[in-house]
């Protein structure tokens, strides 16, 4: 469950970092140009002046590279738990279970970061991910014999 919240994470910052339209970014661009002064400048001697829309823009590249570098923290944290989560729980239970997670809640990231909509297409998809899930984190083998004679066939 730790693994798919943390992969979910991983793609919301990824999509702030990488889309240009997100609410974060336009955000900062706004705080930037309202404090910002339309020149700043850089040495009084020489009478060097940058436009405030360079500052900007570069503290917008600033913000993406940020996310871009804990995008990336948050998968490597998201591959260790999920590793072991299948170790604790089995490969198959682990990877339902993980990817469940993942996909409800990158459902909730959208709708309150992204104001994406969930139709009801959606819903009875991701019901038949719970039930999905549900059924194969609920099978156990019975003895190490069943699954030897599993392989075998």
């Amino acid at each position: 469950m730790i693994s798919g919240l943390l992969g979910a994470t991983a793609s919301c910052v990824g999509k702030v970092a990488l889309d240009p339209a997100s609410p974060v970014q336009s955000s900062a661009r706004g705080l930037c140009n309202r404090f910002v002064p339309a020149e700043v400048v850089i040495s009084a001697l020489t009478n060097t002046t940058i436009p405030s829309g360079q500052v900007c823009k570069g503290s917008e590249l600033g913000l993406r590279g940020v996310c871009l570098l804990l995008m990336v923290g948050t998968n490597a944290a998201m591959m260790a738990t999920f590793l072991e989560g299948m170790h604790e729980s089995g490969t198959v239970a682990g990877t339902a279970l993980a990817n469940a997670a993942n996909f409800s809640l990158s459902a909730i990231y959208g709708m309150v970061f992204f104001e994406e909509s969930i139709t009801t297409l959606w819903m009875v998809g991701f019901a038949m991910i719970l039930v999905g899930a549900w059924i194969l984190s609920s099978i156990q083998l019975k003895d190490n014999n069943t699954v030897k004679k599993a392989k075998d066939r």
